[in-house]
């Protein structure tokens, strides 16, 4: 044998690096990649709305390249959809949880479920308003008010099917009036100076609602 080959002994004592955890690594650096560019598009948009923001400040706030940017994101539009479904997985995360919570403590009444629901969907709105106000300048890349429109719709058929499950059926105006109520409440928080003119607003929100008769 030739002395400049490894015995079969000595490769097993030193195996050569395994091809999955390089991937894991690389996904790794992926990932991180990703989350600082969005990172840094949330505060580049929150500085300077999306019309004004620039890639370039997108990339370097990020310590990154342009071709990292469109390596995970086809550009500008999409960091500002994927900050926009963030937002709004946090949104529903928190809804569902407040409302998991009060029916285990044996909270049956749909509307004070939805209430209980829709205070936690506006405690998100006032603890993230900066970046809800970037959503709410109306200065998103074209098409995005199809896309608020469309979660508004769900929105309502989430609700209205909510309230359907629990035997108490919903009329449908009244399941627009408390959605939009509620979008709307998103964009005045997203306005408010401080959280403490926030809290007051998503108070009286929440009060108008609990008022409404919700029997079709």
């Amino acid at each position: 044998m030739s002395t400049d080959q490894a015995s079969p002994a000595t490769r097993a004592s030193n195996p050569a690096p395994r091809s999955s955890d390089s991937a894991a690594r690389a996904s790794e650096r992926g990932a991180a990649t990703r989350s600082g560019l969005l990172t840094a598009a949330r505060a580049v948009f929150i500085k300077e709305g999306y019309a004004q923001a620039g890639v370039t400040d997108i990339v370097a706030r990020a310590g990154a390249s342009v071709g990292s940017l469109y390596h995970h994101f086809s550009g500008k539009a999409d960091l500002y959809l994927a900050l926009f479904d963030e937002l709004e997985n946090d949104y529903i995360e928190r809804t569902r949880k407040a409302v998991r919570r009060a029916k285990d403590a044996g909270v049956g009444d749909p509307m004070v479920l939805f209430l209980i629901g829709a205070r936690g969907y506006l405690d998100v709105s006032i603890e993230q308003r900066e970046l809800a106000g970037v959503f709410a300048r109306g200065d998103g890349p074209p098409g995005f008010e199809m896309v608020w429109q469309q979660r508004l719709r769900d929105w309502v058929s989430k609700n209205t099917e909510f309230f359907a499950r629990s035997g108490e059926p919903l009329d449908e105006a009244v399941a627009i009036v408390m959605t939009g109520a509620m979008m709307l409440a998103v964009s005045e928080l997203a306005r408010a100076p401080d959280s403490v003119r926030a809290r007051h607003i998503a108070d009286g929100v929440i009060s108008v609602l609990s008022r409404l008769e919700i029997r079709s």
